[in-house]
């Protein structure tokens, strides 16, 4: 069970460990839980950082530009869908996980962790004392979820 403390606006952060386009070497990243988001997205800015540059962006998308993917307050925003090929969250493994990117703006919380991935955690907040528990379910992976538009016909089962 991991205990992450909520900063000064109530926001928790949960870093997912990603492996770099050009490094063997994962960087942690900082994801805001997002109990209400369907979805986890990554930004652009977070990608660069990972050596996962436009052209890679352009060549791998699977699925985009959609219009799936809401924000608070401002309707439905364009959005593609990349596979990243290893990262771990709290010692589960996300091989292969879709990963959305939404527009970048001047906020500086593009990168959400979704309902898609946490309803493979036990997680309850406690805003009083200042913080969420996050306690993984099952097995040491989290299976790959069919991507929007998607029929199990069309998925690669090895």
């Amino acid at each position: 069970m991991e205990i992450i403390e909520l900063d000064e606006n109530g926001l928790a952060y949960v870093l997912i460990s990603i492996k770099p386009r050009e490094r063997h070497i994962h960087r942690q990243i900082p994801f805001k839980l997002d109990t209400a988001a369907g979805i986890t997205t990554i930004s652009k800015k977070s990608l660069k950082q990972l050596s996962y540059d436009d052209a890679w962006v352009k060549n791998n998308t699977i699925i985009g530009p959609i219009k799936e993917v809401s924000s608070a307050g401002r309707g439905y925003e364009p959005a593609y869908c990349v596979v990243l090929p290893i990262s771990t969250i709290q010692g589960k493994s996300l091989k292969n996980w879709p990963f959305y990117i939404r527009p970048e703006d001047d906020r500086d919380y593009r990168n959400l962790l979704g309902i898609d991935i946490l309803s493979h955690f036990d997680f309850s907040f406690n805003y009083r004392k200042g913080y969420v528990k996050m306690n993984p379910i099952h097995d040491s992976y989290i299976d790959f979820p069919m991507l929007p538009n998607q029929s199990i016909d069309e998925l690669e089962v090895d």
